[in-house]
């Protein structure tokens, strides 16, 4: 992986092959009735991943980020679970990227779509990858939209936030063929850091390279102070742009007031 000098950094990832009880998971984020994460884990390593407590719930002492593990019977058990009939909306994924890497051998979420074409479930698509437009024939056979995640338009950025991930111009071109395909698509921006990319003018450049490849839609979401995603960023914040460092630790000794400020920078950008 290239640091921002250059340099080479060696990365060790481990792969394990597990099974699942469950794949069709009841959930409790607004809008989405069901998820699936076909995987554990991630290799985009995001510096500010949410998700990172959920290696302790898994008997893993490695790094997040560091392994993956695939749910091998994942098909089978959703097959089961779907001769139920099901009625709403399914996420993929919540607590993983059905897009990342890793998915290119194993082809899990690929399959979990084939399956759900015929559920009369919604599909909703959050990702970090461009891998997704290798299913798009699969998404217009049904009812299905597809987000991107993108932190900044800044690729070199990106790269240090998100070591792991395809750049965010590999995630536009991805969303302006899906658009152009007749899928619904959109973008989260997330997490919106304090101090590094909250500018408005950075929020509003985002919002039009968004509008312009056909998103349907643009979310912010303020970055949420979790002890591991805090430690993280400030370690990158310190490092590389010491003089960002005063308004992001601001805003984590005061997370209310500074999403209440996110909110008439958003507005903001709208006129920029």
């Amino acid at each position: 992986m290239p640091t921002r000098n250059g340099e080479r950094q060696t990365v060790v990832f481990k792969i394990y092959e597990t099974a699942c009880r469950s794949a069709l998971n009841r959930s409790r984020i607004p809008g989405i009735d069901y998820c699936l994460n076909p995987y554990t884990g991630c290799s985009h390593r995001c510096i500010y991943c949410y998700a990172s407590c959920m290696a302790r719930f898994n008997g893993h002492q490695e790094k997040w980020g560091s392994f993956v593990q695939v749910k091998t019977n994942f098909i089978e058990v959703l097959a089961a679970q779907l001769r139920r009939p099901k009625k709403g909306k399914v996420m993929l994924a919540s607590v993983t990227d059905a897009y990342q890497a890793i998915e290119r051998k194993y082809g899990l979420t690929q399959r979990c779509l084939e399956l759900l074409t015929a559920s009369g479930l919604e599909v909703s698509i959050l990702t970090k990858s461009d891998l997704v437009l290798r299913d798009a024939e699969l998404l217009k056979a049904m009812p299905a939209e597809v987000g991107f995640t993108i932190t900044t338009l800044d690729d070199k950025l990106a790269r240090l936030l998100e070591p792991g991930a395809p750049l965010p111009s590999r995630r536009l071109a991805a969303l302006e063929k899906l658009a152009r395909a007749g899928i619904r698509t959109w973008i989260f921006v997330a997490p919106v850091i304090p101090g590094l990319t909250d500018a408005p003018e950075d929020l509003a450049a985002i919002t039009k390279a968004a509008t312009r490849a056909g998103a349907q839609e643009v979310d912010f979401d303020p970055l949420n102070f979790y002890p591991a995603a805090v430690s993280g960023i400030r370690e990158l914040i310190s490092r590389y742009w010491p003089r960002a460092k005063s308004a992001f630790d601001h805003a984590c000794r005061h997370p209310a007031a500074y999403r209440q400020l996110l909110k008439e920078i958003i507005k903001h950008s709208k006129s920029c």
